[in-house]
């Protein structure tokens, strides 16, 4: 009996791990979509399922494990609807063990569990251990009375029931210890993957990143036969801002340019800061026209901005803009950034505060 609630509590930690493994990256919370809490629901009940199958034999028609312990995991962590399919998808596993009275006991206990562990998840304000607790001695509680109801003589399944007891809250317990453990740990690991691909000062994506989602995007106009646009934009004599009023005012102004060059773009529009105070923008699916509206877009709203220093005086400036656009028909991939760095370049002896376009090989 014991090696046997063992057995449950030991798949109970292995299926949770690797249930969060496969979903690290779609972890379920109370804003999931709704595919995602129904898809939890379900892997919950097929936890339960798997749980009833090395369960205790108490009698002929009543089994004993710990299939409410899935329920009342995504009750805590994703509310009613994952709970509520979870239960229900036990349930049908029971009844495919055996239909009898106890399955249908099984069936209300499963239901009472689900709402009345959703209720306490949205009613209770406590602490996580202590609110996980409180599900503990509900649903158990709901169990332990089921057991009674399906038992001709409560007494001579007492054992069976002490047992029980003691195994769900030990399981319980360790797999809510352990669900912690592993989502604190996967938090901690994507937000270091995040900061790794993020500029430090902006919040911007950095060089790598551009590398990455540069090449991301030229795969996808050459597969596509679509088009895509590069802008470099560079700050105007930015080392005149760093020697007159600092290099903390010179900071405050790029993070500023940033914030301002994320609105002024569109969505899905990859913003990046390249190093000093050249920053770039990958557009996908723009054509000549629409990437160039862009540009002088930011150009006129940087000139005519103005940037808060440390000390609360303001000051303007101005960028130049280098632009380029790749059509699979008319342009070569790999040159794509050359051509925009060069549409800067010329931006730049142009006289500044400009935008320069490079189009077809040739610049304009």
């Amino acid at each position: 009996m014991i090696s046997d609630l063992v057995v449950n509590i030991s798949i109970l930690m292995a299926f949770t791990f690797i249930w969060h493994e496969l979903f690290r990256n779609n972890r379920l919370t109370f804003n999931s979509p709704l595919s995602i809490k129904i898809l939890d629901g379900l892997i919950a009940g097929i936890l339960g399922i798997v749980l009833m199958h090395y369960s205790i034999q108490v009698n002929d028609i009543t089994i004993l494990d710990l299939r409410h312990i899935p329920v009342i995991l995504v009750a805590f962590f994703g509310g009613f609807i994952p709970t509520i399919i979870s239960s229900i998808v036990i349930s049908i596993g029971r009844f495919l063990i055996d239909f009898n009275f106890s399955s249908i006991v099984s069936l209300f206990m499963m239901l009472t569990i689900a709402v009345g562990s959703s209720l306490i998840v949205h009613k209770i304000k406590l602490s996580p251990w202590k609110l996980w607790v409180t599900l503990i001695i509900y649903s158990q509680a709901i169990f332990s009375l089921a057991l009674y109801i399906v038992s001709e003589n409560y007494v001579q399944v007492l054992v069976y029931a002490f047992y029980h007891v003691i195994s769900a809250f030990f399981g319980g317990i360790l797999t809510f210890y352990f669900v912690l453990y592993i989502r604190r740990n996967t938090e901690l690991y994507l937000k270091y993957k995040e900061s790794a691909r993020r500029d430090s000062l902006t919040g911007l994506y950095n060089v790598r990143s551009f590398a990455y989602y540069y090449n991301q995007f030229l795969s996808k106009a050459i597969k596509d036969n679509s088009e895509c646009a590069i802008c470099l934009v560079d700050v105007d004599f930015f080392k005149k801002i760093n020697d007159t009023y600092g290099h903390h005012s010179g900071d405050e102004v790029l993070k500023q340019l940033a914030s301002l060059l994320t609105k002024l773009t569109r969505e899905g529009d990859i913003v990046s800061r390249n190093g000093g105070e050249e920053f770039s923008i990958l557009l996908q699916d723009c054509t000549i026209e629409q990437v160039k509206d862009i540009a002088e877009r930011i150009r006129e709203t940087v000139e005519n901005y103005p940037f808060i220093l440390p000390d609360y005086r303001k000051i303007n400036l101005t960028v130049s803009v280098g632009v380029a656009n790749y059509h699979n028909k008319i342009s070569k991939p790999d040159m794509l950034f050359q051509e925009a760095d060069h549409a800067l370049y010329n931006a730049k002896q142009s006289g500044r505060n400009l935008v320069c376009m490079y189009t077809s090989g040739a610049p304009i």
